[in-house]
């Protein structure tokens, strides 16, 4: 399977293990699927690194809307900027899957960034990616259409999944709407959109949350397009 270029605008994908050394520093914490792990408008007063499973960051409306402003998977830092800035998170984080968790107060985290500057490293490094999955995510929203909108998702999707000889993806534990809330659309508006792609010839929709592609070269040429 070839791996075609599309940027990232919805995943951040750790891959980091200097948290190793200081592992034992942190409290550990399990969460269940769909559970809470910080409520827009607390003050986060503890670092975060995700040792396993995912979390899913949401940003929530007034009137009750839910923007899925993006998921963190294992290997990764969460929280970060609200610990640093010592402001009252506007967002909030909970479990995608089961998900293993440290924390690590204030003081704990000044005595490893003085002891190892690879942390250090590793934090900049994880803003810097997030920063970079942010702005692709505005300009996606801004310039894309939403049939390109769609088509990159399936695309990131394809390129992050071992697939079968017949070109089908799965969408995971990720439910249509939750798809939708990634994209900043509304779930009829993705369906339809995906029946549309489908009548084209370019995906099946399968049953079990999953999609065959039928003509990449196709799908490619809409996401570059």
């Amino acid at each position: 399977m070839s791996t075609l270029k599309i940027d990232e605008f919805w995943r951040i994908k750790g891959n980091s293990d200097v948290w190793n050394k200081v592992i034992d520093l942190g409290v550990r914490q399990e969460f269940k699927k769909g559970e809470h792990i910080i409520l827009a408008g607390e003050t986060v007063t503890e670092l975060h690194y995700l040792r396993s499973g995912s979390v899913r960051m949401v940003r929530t409306s007034l009137e009750g809307n839910e923007k899925v402003i993006m998921h963190v998977e294992h290997h990764s830092l969460f929280c970060e900027v609200p610990f640093f800035t010592e402001e009252p998170i506007t967002s909030s984080f909970s479990c995608h899957e089961d998900a293993v968790v440290y924390s690590f107060p204030k003081d704990t985290v000044d005595n490893m960034l003085a002891a190892h500057p690879s942390i250090a490293k590793d934090i900049i490094r994880t803003l810097s990616m997030k920063v970079s999955v942010l702005s692709n995510q505005l300009a996606s929203l801004g310039l894309d259409t939403l049939e390109k909108r769609i088509v990159k998702f399936i695309l990131l999707r394809y390129n992050s999944t071992e697939l079968a000889e017949n070109d089908t993806i799965s969408l995971g534990s990720l439910s249509m709407k939750g798809v939708a809330s990634i994209l900043g659309v509304h779930r009829a508006s993705l369906y339809k959109a995906l029946k549309s792609l489908e009548k084209a010839g370019y995906i099946r929709i399968l049953a079990e949350n999953r999609l065959q592609l039928l003509n990449i070269d196709a799908l490619a040429a809409i996401a570059y397009h």
